[in-house]
């Protein structure tokens, strides 16, 4: 493709090399105004939503550590049978291998 085929018409074609965007942005502008294009219309970011869902997440995984602890750490489940009856979880205590 030749720098011909890039602007068929002499009219489009800059007059020289473009320094820097910021020219090259002035002239889109400047085009855009003269054939009657309307400029788009942008909105800053906005950023409330994730702060917002990272408070939430934040605020469950405080709550489950709080409200569901891991039953490892109050220290280890005691052995099946010899806990209060009201133990929802125990251990059984490992098998012994027989010596030969």
């Amino acid at each position: 493709m030749s720098g011909s085929d890039l602007f068929p018409e002499e009219e489009d074609r800059p007059a020289g090399p473009v320094p820097d965007s910021a020219a090259l942005l002035e002239e889109g502008r400047r085009f855009q105004r003269e054939t009657g294009i309307p400029p788009l219309l942008g909105h800053r970011p906005r950023f409330l939503p994730w702060v917002l869902l990272a408070a939430l997440l934040m605020l469950v995984s405080l709550g489950i550590e709080i409200f569901w602890p891991l039953p490892g750490r109050h220290g280890p489940l005691p052995v099946c049978g010899q806990g209060a009856v009201e133990t929802v979880s125990c251990q059984k205590p490992a098998a012994v291998p027989s010596a030969r």
